[in-house]
């Protein structure tokens, strides 16, 4: 009681003073209202962006897909004990059902590949002893792991930060960027355990049994179709330790040819246009 007096008693006596005090104290506070509705505003500007870039940026949305046997664009070759069948995934409608991307665009020749044993031994089948080749110059593809193909399919959180900076305010580049990066990182790495789990897998294929997956190549720059290339796949028996090898021209399939690459500039340009399409 005796400290609330003492406190109450300097503002009844110094009426002035306590006007000044409550006028002060209102302007401090319109002050303080008026940071609030800023700090609120760029708070809802950040959040605007960061559900814009969720909804219509970077997506992995890839499909399961099969190998048909009897298929229109399946290639089969039998040879001894083992049968194999080789479909394209080259064009651009097959390649996006598979992979959610034309990876022909990226210069990534796709071959999803099946391999029977029909025999009574078992048969090792590696993905490093399937090639495909030219029959013409014989020159061999250069073949790329399912993780590397994974790296050119991934998808680029840089150009589309950019390219929201263009619609959003200055304030809000540093949350577009940041929210895009995360989100874009999430999708990359959905994007890179697909194609490891849809690569051919190395092992044994036991009698009456089969193993399929897909191959990638790199695709020669000017080619817009498969003919003149075959796939050959070199088996070993485990029993007789004797190799088989077992070769098949690639199915029919025709796409816009590859270009040669652009120049640094039209590569950033083809970049940022790209970003503000995802």
């Amino acid at each position: 009681m005796i400290s609330e007096s003492r406190q109450s008693k300097p503002l009844l006596m110094r009426g002035s003073n306590v006007y000044h005090f409550i006028e002060s104290n209102g302007s401090n506070s319109k002050k303080k209202g008026g940071t609030n509705m800023k700090q609120n505003g760029f708070i809802g500007i950040g959040l605007l962006v960061i559900i814009m870039l969720l909804s219509g940026c970077a997506s992995y949305s890839p499909s399961l897909v099969r190998l048909e046997p009897g298929g229109p664009t399946t290639s089969r070759q039998v040879s001894g004990d083992l049968t194999i069948y080789v479909d394209e995934f080259a064009t651009p409608q097959k390649s996006e059902k598979a992979f959610d991307t034309n990876l022909i665009k990226e210069g990534v020749l796709p071959l999803l590949i099946q391999v029977q044993n029909n025999g009574q031994h078992p048969y090792e089948v590696k993905m490093m002893d399937i090639t495909v080749r030219e029959n013409d110059t014989h020159t061999v593809l250069r073949p790329l792991t399912p993780e590397q193909t994974a790296n050119k399919a991934k998808k680029n959180a840089v150009s589309r930060a950019i390219g929201w900076s263009l619609i959003v305010p200055i304030i809000a580049i540093p949350v577009a960027a940041t929210a895009s990066a995360i989100h874009t990182s999430k999708v990359n790495k959905q994007i890179l355990q697909d194609f490891s789990a849809k690569g051919f897998p190395d092992g044994t294929i036991m009698p009456n049994k089969d193993r399929s997956g897909f191959v990638f190549f790199e695709l020669p720059k000017g080619r817009k179709d498969l003919s003149g290339l075959n796939l050959q796949i070199a088996s070993r028996n485990e029993v007789t330790g004797e190799s088989l090898t077992i070769a098949s021209p690639l199915p029919a399939a025709t796409f816009k040819p590859i270009k040669a690459a652009p120049t640094t500039e039209a590569t950033a340009q083809e970049e940022n246009k790209k970003g503000n399409t995802l």
